[in-house]
């Protein structure tokens, strides 16, 4: 996760070509024009498409690009969490 592209996008100083204004928005944080869905994180000073958080464990922005790496990764996890307390459990009672 930490390593994958979170959907950063290019920096915009002019809406693009055949563009609708209505998809698209001026962010003064960026001095760009970003499509609707997209947000600047402050944390890795990027704009993400869908972005929806930094990731504290991972230390990256979690969007659209990588949000599936990111489900696996919490999956695994609670995986290993329960599976750690199945062992626990059960080394107990022996």
């Amino acid at each position: 996760v930490s390593c994958r592209d979170p959907g950063i996008l290019r920096k915009q100083p002019t809406m693009p070509e055949g563009a609708s204004a209505a998809r698209w928005r001026w962010n003064d944080q960026v001095q760009s024009f970003i499509p609707r869905g997209s947000y600047y994180d402050p944390d890795c000073a990027v704009v993400v498409e869908e972005f929806d958080h930094t990731c504290p464990w991972t230390g990256t922005a979690i969007g659209k690009a990588n949000m599936t790496a990111f489900q696996m990764f919490i999956g695994l996890l609670f995986t290993c969490l329960i599976m750690d307390i199945i062992l626990l459990t059960s080394a107990s009672i022996i």
